[in-house]
């Protein structure tokens, strides 16, 4: 769609069908920023295939990670893994799609924002949205609460573009679906052994 205002230029995204979806990820593998709404919290996405969409990650959050990658499925979640045991795949067929991302062992390949000590965190969302928009980005997309530092979570909605818009230039409405605006449940999967983080 085009941009509401010619001097903030940010487009919004009204439905969650291919197409717009498909826009958004362009719009991520270009480098941009994109609030979005999930199951969950809101949260600001980037392409973790973008060197730029990175940066402005980091700059916009005000912190080096790690971040959260959402996932289109449980296979490409589970590629992710280093060693997928049978435990993570049980875990992730249990949890998923749903508000809980798991932490486990991840192969080399993704930018150093998505590891800490060797794992990443990794969820398949409720919403279909969320999972249409990270299948059009090549599987995965990068993620965090749509927040800057000691902020409170902001809405993707008109309102956030005014406050956010010197690094957002588009959002992704909700679409239909339940949301409780509380952040996920974290497990870490480690060998044979599951521990809740959070």
């Amino acid at each position: 769609m085009r941009a509401r205002s010619s001097t903030t230029r940010f487009r919004r995204y009204s439905v969650a069908d291919r197409l717009h979806c498909l826009r958004a990820a362009a719009h991520l593998k270009t480098g941009g920023l994109l609030a979005h709404h999930t199951a969950t919290v809101p949260g600001v996405a980037a392409s973790p295939f973008s060197p730029q969409g990175v940066k402005r990650m980091r700059v916009f959050k005000q912190r080096a990670g790690p971040f959260l990658l959402l996932a289109a499925d449980v296979s490409s979640a589970l590629r992710l893994a280093l060693l997928p045991s049978p435990l993570l795949r049980h875990y992730a067929r249990q949890y998923w799609p749903g508000p809980v991302t798991l932490v486990f062992r991840a192969k080399a390949g993704l930018p150093a924002v998505c590891y800490h000590r060797g794992s990443v965190a990794v969820r398949l969302d409720a919403s279909p949205q969320v999972r249409q928009l990270a299948a059009c980005s090549g599987g995965y997309v990068l993620s965090s609460s749509l927040n800057r530092r000691g902020r409170p979570t902001q809405v993707a909605d008109r309102r956030t573009r005014y406050r956010l818009t010197r690094w957002l230039r588009t959002y992704l409405p909700s679409c239909s679906g339940t949301v409780t605006g509380m952040p996920s449940r974290i497990y870490a999967c480690q060998g044979k052994r599951f521990k809740r983080l959070r």
